[in-house]
């Protein structure tokens, strides 16, 4: 909590915040770094290209569990690897309430004036601070965009509503509130393109396929990220053929993975493939196994499951 310095009696009630040293530039993810992430091909250096041009805004697109927000985990660690000078923040942008709590974490983090007043426009604040290109370079993540605007949730009270700035009759797009600054760059992931398209250019898209463009490359990848979780528990023509019946799916391939490990040696890939192809129920069943996602949002719904 900021310190605080009263006047005296001449501005008596009256307080000032002391100003606060800004913090050395950090980064904000809630996600570990994944050791068993797998390259695919160049989407990474495509995400760097696309970021590194200040003032950009880039977009993954693609179906749930394709590996978007994996890859923007592995872009963010790499980024400060190669630039341990630059903020890194992740935003929830699932719903309104956490779309509002990861600014508030923001403004908390690099503690931003102003932020503890009641009255305050948390998320003008943010963007504010972004914009104003004094800080250092930045980069802003917005994860699961499924929708533009924010709109008021039921629970909110009437003077919430108006702290955190929303416009409980026209909801703002989320547009507003991200910064037009050539200090930093965004990126976005969504599984839709239309939404995608309301907030960057439609060259700044990358479209991210389940898990190459060819089937060769596809294959490959998904027996490397197969070999990463199980190690030598599986047969790799076994594993070859539950990757296909996966569709390549990255996420269906780490949840298969973390089930068959778990229970490992009583279920074996042949078994769990097996099972996998007697009924759409069992099929169902065993891709809505989560096994403790480290790095998957705890409010996201199962993706394979709802595709």
């Amino acid at each position: 909590m900021a310190s605080t310095i009263a006047f005296g009696d001449t501005n008596s009630g009256l307080e000032a915040e002391r100003p606060e040293t800004l913090p050395d530039p950090s980064a904000i993810v809630p996600f570990a770094r994944d050791l068993d992430f797998v390259e695919r091909g160049g989407l990474l250096d495509q995400i760097h290209q696309k970021c590194a041009v200040p003032g950009s805004r880039t977009a993954l697109v693609g179906l749930g569990g394709v590996g978007k927000s994996q890859l923007a985990i592995e872009h963010i660690y790499r980024t400060r690897e190669r630039s341990p000078e630059t903020w890194v923040f992740w935003v929830h942008a699932s719903s309104v309430a956490r779309f509002e709590q990861s600014y508030q974490d923001i403004a908390d983090q690099v503690k931003i004036p102003g932020r503890t007043d009641p009255k305050a426009n948390i998320l003008k604040l943010v963007r504010n601070w972004l914009h104003a290109g004094k800080h250092g370079p930045w980069l802003l993540v917005l994860d699961n965009v499924d929708d533009t605007h924010l709109s008021p949730e039921t629970g909110h009270s009437g003077r919430e509503v108006q702290r955190i700035g929303i416009d409980s009759v026209n909801p703002q797009p989320i547009s507003a509130y991200l910064p037009q600054s050539q200090n930093g760059s965004i990126l976005i992931t969504s599984r839709s393109k239309g939404i995608a398209l309301k907030l960057v250019e439609e060259n700044s898209i990358i479209v991210v396929e389940p898990m190459a463009e060819s089937h060769a490359l596809a294959e490959s990848h998904a027996l490397a990220l197969f070999e990463k979780k199980l190690g030598a528990l599986g047969d790799r023509s076994d594993i070859t053929e539950l990757a296909g019946a996966l569709e390549y799916m990255p996420l269906a391939i780490v949840q298969s993975a973390a089930y068959i490990h778990q229970r490992a040696p009583r279920c074996s890939v042949r078994q769990y493939l097996e099972d996998f192809r007697k009924s759409d129920g069992k099929k169902t069943s065993l891709l809505n196994y989560e096994g403790g996602q480290l790095r998957r949002d705890w409010e996201a719904k199962n993706s394979i499951i709802i595709t």
